[in-house]
């Protein structure tokens, strides 16, 4: 079943940081109001990774909001989009695509789900927005605004 806005997150959803331990929501969120967390499709998908960079653009850390981008599989994959990202978004990996279903994002024919959640510091998923193609995974102004209504 899909986390949807006004539920809250997998609780016990956990994933692997840049060193490969274990790493919480609540963690990775620090002292912000909220966690964007962007769940990509591939880190060796040339779209996914332009998208990934959209969360680092808005600035989120001046607005409230921690990016935290999740990359399924093992922690080379997320070091390798990290190296590409940079250090204004948080990568992380989840076990394969163990947080991405966790979510909700689930695979159509072949094609891995993509999306973005904002949850707040209590765990409610205040947007969601999700898709099978990168491309309409991701709305900057949207995701601004419901950072601004928290």
């Amino acid at each position: 079943m899909p986390v949807r806005t006004g539920h809250r997150f997998p609780p016990g959803l956990s994933v692997l940081d840049a060193a490969g331990s274990r790493a919480t929501l609540a963690g990775l969120r620090g002292q912000a109001r909220a966690v964007a967390v962007y769940f990509i499709r591939t880190g060796t998908c040339p779209v996914c990774i332009q998208h990934a960079r959209a969360p680092a653009r808005l600035d989120l850390p001046t607005h409230g909001g921690q990016p935290v981008v999740v990359v399924p599989g093992p922690p080379a994959h997320a070091a390798r989009v990290r190296r590409i990202l940079g250090d204004r978004v948080t990568v992380v990996s989840s076990d394969g695509a163990q947080a991405h279903l966790a979510t909700g994002l689930h695979r159509t024919l072949l094609l891995q789900h993509s999306g973005i959640m904002l949850i707040d510091s209590a765990g409610v998923v205040r947007y969601r927005l999700a898709t099978a193609l990168p491309t309409g995974s991701f709305d900057g102004p949207t995701l601004q605004a419901a950072i601004d209504r928290l």
